[in-house]
């Protein structure tokens, strides 16, 4: 079911409170001062989001791609674990996403099966990037969708980054590793340029990103060591 704009603009702004309240809960336990005040200050980001800023494009896009397929699980699954409180909002908003993929992925696929198994949805973005349900030039924030057995790997990106994890079983690798298994509502850090990558092993993976700095410049597979 379609919401309409105002429905809209309310759930929006309802998601960014409950994802407003990941990130200052992260950075008050965040051991490392540079990324607390990174995440502290994506934080502030959020809260200064005005969710009436509409998407300047043609009207509604909700343009779909075969990893959508995994969406209503996905949310299942979250809907049971520590990211709970972002799943309402994602469940509404989902009819309304439009999803994209890194053009630099599609001109040059990892493997075979990737693009089948992979693709985002802004939530929040810049005018001039893929469609987004709500306007704003300094960050870009939306949700990143695995399918099973995929491996996102080592890339790179000048923008500042944020993962929050909603579903289990998901692992990470950041800078020189290892994988790291992380649990739902995990707050994940990147630093402009550190290589680093994602895979699902067994069961589908969904991530809020969050984007600040750099917002034009694709993210870019780093070579293997």
């Amino acid at each position: 079911m379609q919401l309409d704009p105002r429905e809209r603009r309310a759930v929006v702004e309802r998601f960014m409170v409950a994802l407003n309240g990941v990130l200052v809960g992260a950075a008050a336990v965040a051991g490392d001062e540079s990324r607390a005040a990174a995440l502290g200050e994506i934080a502030r980001l959020t809260r200064s989001v005005d969710a009436a800023r509409d998407w300047p494009g043609p009207g509604d896009s909700s343009d779909r791609l075969p990893v959508c397929r995994f969406w209503d699980g996905v949310l299942e699954t979250a809907a049971l674990g520590a990211a709970h409180l972002l799943v309402p909002a994602l469940r509404l908003l989902g009819p309304t996403l439009s999803w994209a993929q890194n053009p630099n992925y599609r001109r040059h696929p990892p493997d075979p099966e990737f693009l089948d198994n992979y693709g985002y949805a802004v939530i929040v973005g810049p005018a001039d990037g893929p469609p987004a349900l709500a306007v704003d030039s300094r960050l870009a924030l939306g949700v990143l969708l695995l399918g099973a057995g995929t491996h996102y790997p080592l890339h790179h990106h000048p923008a500042r980054e944020i993962y929050v994890t909603v579903t289990p079983g998901g692992e990470w690798w950041r800078g020189a590793g290892p994988w790291r298994d992380e649990s739902p509502a995990t707050v994940i850090y990147h630093a402009p340029n550190e290589r680093h990558a994602t895979r699902a092993p067994v069961s589908p993976l969904l991530a809020v990103y969050l984007w600040c700095g750099d917002l034009a410049t694709h993210a870019r597979l780093a070579p293997a060591d």
